[in-house]
């Protein structure tokens, strides 16, 4: 089976889009599929991860010239629906892919309509709910989320995968999962954390979350990990920032051993985004931060589960600090964050996905 995948990272967007799209990817490579990205060139591109991940690769030429207005993130897509359809349906008229994957925020029904002559299936990663889609499976990892919510934007035969069950997430964080959790049953103090803001941050939250630290009441023995990507605009300035902490500070970017990081830190300080699933099915309690508009829906609903607890956005810095030193005089409210996220995410979701899949062939 040959899948195509449609999806961009670039600065203003992040890299949260491709990461859960080469989740996907790599379990279909594995069980012996074919997959092929179509990714818009621009700063901020993840195109050569993905070659490094085995993945072949079409680049859409650079494209800055206006576009069109009429979805909310509209000027994600460069250059507008009609161009980048016709570009893309020229790939996949090349690739005839039995499934085309879609994972972009400035993609609705139109584009997805000039290209169907040319696959067979198309499924859909939204979590916005905020346009229509011909597509015949729609993905919605989000907490909550229902079919009834995209019920007058999907054609009837559409089927909907709704919820946590099926987050994407990579084997290892399964793997890590019960070793994760065995640790926290134990532990009853705060020795390492963890900043992972997303793999660009370009408004900086991770300064923000480090000054936020040095001013708590963490000992200066405790460990910090800061991750970010190397195209990260403030790598240089974190590194500086990082040298001339009280704590003992180490930046590492583009690391693959997430999940065993994660499974050995006792507190995350993270954005709201795709990472949230990968804390909540190792069950590491965080403090979350919404750096992007399209994150409050996710940090509110795992803030209302008790899954984790959202930085107020007013002062993000000040909030840290007081949340960090109110968890070290509780360390019971550790444990009810871990339980709390723990329930949510399995870890068995992509296998779910890919069964979808395999069911509409």
């Amino acid at each position: 089976m040959k899948i195509a995948f449609r999806v961009d990272a670039s600065l203003e967007m992040g890299a949260g889009h491709v990461m859960r799209c080469l989740t996907l990817a790599d379990k279909l490579k594995q069980i012996g599929y074919s997959c092929s990205f179509i990714s818009r060139q621009q700063p901020g591109e993840l195109t050569e991860l993905i070659k490094q991940r085995q993945h072949v690769v079409y680049r859409l030429p650079e494209c800055v010239e206006p576009t069109d207005q009429h979805l909310v993130h509209s000027n994600w897509l460069k250059g507008g629906q009609k161009r980048d359809a016709e570009e893309g349906a020229e790939v996949l008229q090349k690739i005839q892919p039995d499934w085309l994957v879609v994972d972009h925020y400035g993609i609705d029904k139109a584009w997805e309509q000039t290209v169907r002559h040319y696959v067979k299936h198309i499924l859909v990663i939204d979590d916005l709910a905020d346009r229509e889609h011909d597509c015949d499976i729609l993905l919605d990892q989000n907490l909550g989320q229902t079919r009834e919510v995209y019920q007058a934007l999907l054609p009837e035969s559409c089927k909907v995968l709704a919820g946590c069950d099926y987050t994407l997430l990579r084997p290892e964080f399964l793997d890590y999962r019960e070793r994760s959790l065995e640790y926290r049953r134990k532990q009853k103090n705060i020795n390492r954390l963890l900043i992972t803001m997303g793999g660009v941050d370009k408004d900086n939250y991770t300064e923000k979350a480090l000054t936020a630290l040095e001013l708590s009441q963490l000992p200066e023995s405790t460990e910090v990990l800061v991750v970010l990507g190397n195209g990260a605009p403030w790598l240089t300035n974190i590194k500086e920032q990082a040298k001339s902490s009280r704590l003992k500070v180490g930046v590492a970017n583009n690391i693959q051993n997430m999940a065993e990081r994660m499974a050995n830190t006792d507190l995350a300080i993270g954005a709201a985004g795709s990472t949230s699933w990968e804390r909540c099915c190792l069950g590491l309690p965080s403090i979350m931060c919404v750096i992007a508009d399209n994150q409050r829906v996710v940090a509110k609903a795992l803030n209302s589960a008790g899954a984790a607890i959202l930085a107020n956005g007013a002062d993000v810095t000040k909030s840290i600090q007081q949340q960090t030193d109110q968890l070290l005089q509780n360390f019971d409210r550790l444990t009810e964050l871990s339980q709390a996220a723990a329930k949510l995410v399995d870890g068995k979701g992509t296998d779910r996905v890919v069964q979808a899949m395999q069911a509409r062939v």
